[in-house]
């Protein structure tokens, strides 16, 4: 995509949101809540620079990686959240005037990631919406939907504006608007309906219209070009690598073997092992036509400090399923004869969710666009979830966390469940 494209994006989220800032005039404190940070990101842009209009405001960029808030010669160590928050840091030192809007100031998230349990359920949130109150100002939090400890964070706030297909994380909170596609703009929704729409989507999911798909994909590909790898790449890896940040994952292929949809996916096929973070995800590129649910996880071995990746594919309810996949993949010689073995392996980092297997795609292409060697799982309840690792304990998912953290990649440690079909 080139930088026009890129723009014209970001303008039409923003648009969106300048559009719906009136439904957040009587509030003071609000996080602004998507699934895609480029789009969430305009929206959040828009909704500042409409309210700072007739009062200050503050928003608290916590969508990572980015920085794309914060004025084009912001410093790269600039104090923001996580700082705050840890080392007492005033808002006033924290928040970065926006040249040509005297009203607006952008905070990052600072050091270290803001998305944890320990920054978002902080007292402090308590002072620094108290502080906005009494000042007539805006606290707007921009952040990803999926964070897990967010509804100590949005208690604490006079309400949510959603974004593309985020949900509110906590069912009671008001939802002050909603901005589905950069076209398409919902009003608030009552207090009396707000909980029985959160039903209805929770039990039958999202029906996204074409101008919604349409405008995400164009998001996930804008966006791709930008997303760095998490790991330093080997040396060693081979001139005619593949390119990681526009392949779409397809569907299993024909005679590929897929459990049937179930409450548990526990266990998995351990392929190989490799030391290079590069070669693994070439590995699972080459691989995902004969490979469903293919993933790796981070160790280290033994007394090695380096680290190594763990090659794991599909996602079975028992072993006996595992075991007839493995020997499939040996009788078409995807596997010699005696590589491979079966392996428990109940856990994974859940990073995202879709309502359908295509928007899900555009999601993994995304993620291995930036190197994590994400997968999707459909789950009893036909919403499609990606995953990332496949994990024997809760503690082997450590080295993989970490590096999602610094990233400040959202993940939650759960139970595998669904299947590749």
């Amino acid at each position: 995509m080139t930088d026009l494209d890129v723009h014209d994006y970001e303008t039409m989220w923003a648009a969106a949101g300048e559009r719906v800032s009136a439904s957040l005039d009587h509030s003071s404190a609000v996080a602004v809540l998507g699934d895609d940070p480029a789009a969430t990101g305009a929206v959040a842009l828009g909704v500042a620079r409409a309210q700072a209009a007739h009062r200050r405001v503050f928003l608290f960029d916590l969508l990572g990686e980015g920085r794309d808030l914060l004025p084009a010669d912001a410093p790269d160590d600039f104090h923001g959240v996580s700082d705050m928050v840890q080392f007492g840091l005033s808002l006033a030192r924290a928040a970065r005037p926006v040249p040509g809007l005297p009203n607006l100031f952008v905070v990052p998230g600072g050091a270290e990631t803001s998305l944890t349990d320990e920054i978002l359920s902080h007292r402090w949130w308590d002072t620094v919406t108290h502080q906005v109150r009494h000042a007539n100002a805006l606290l707007l939090v921009a952040a990803p939907s999926l964070a897990p400890s967010l509804p100590a964070l949005v208690v604490r706030l006079d309400g949510v504006l959603l974004v593309g297909e985020a949900r509110s994380p906590l069912p009671e909170a008001k939802v002050l608007a909603e901005v589905r596609a950069a076209a398409t703009m919902r009003t608030p929704l009552s207090s009396a309906r707000t909980a029985a729409v959160a039903d209805v989507r929770a039990r039958r999911g999202w029906r996204m219209p074409a101008a919604l798909f349409a405008v995400l994909a164009v998001g996930a590909f804008v966006t791709a070009p930008q997303w760095r790898p998490m790991m330093s790449l080997s040396d060693s890896a081979s001139p005619g690598r593949m390119d990681t940040t526009d392949r779409d994952p397809p569907m299993p292929a024909e005679g590929a073997i897929s459990a049937p949809v179930g409450n548990e996916a526990s266990y998995s096929v351990e392929l190989l092992f490799l030391n290079s973070n590069q070669d693994a995800l070439d590995y699972l590129l080459r691989s995902t036509d004969s490979l469903p649910g293919a993933t790796f996880s981070t160790q280290s071995l033994g007394a090695d400090t380096d680290r190594w990746y763990r090659l794991m594919a599909g996602a079975f309810p028992d072993s006996m399923s595992a075991d007839r996949f493995l020997q499939t993949l040996r009788a078409r010689g995807d596997l010699t004869p005696r590589a491979g073995s079966v392996a428990r392996t109940p856990f994974a980092l859940l990073l995202d969710s879709a309502s359908s297997y295509a928007m899900a795609s555009l999601r993994i292409s995304a993620y291995r666009g930036r190197g994590i060697p994400a997968y999707v799982l459909r789950d009893p309840v036909g919403v499609w979830r990606v995953y990332a690792g496949a994990f024997a304990a809760e503690a082997d998912a450590q080295l993989l966390k970490q590096q999602f953290d610094s990233l400040n990649i959202q993940s939650v440690l759960t139970t595998r469940t669904g299947s590749t079909s």
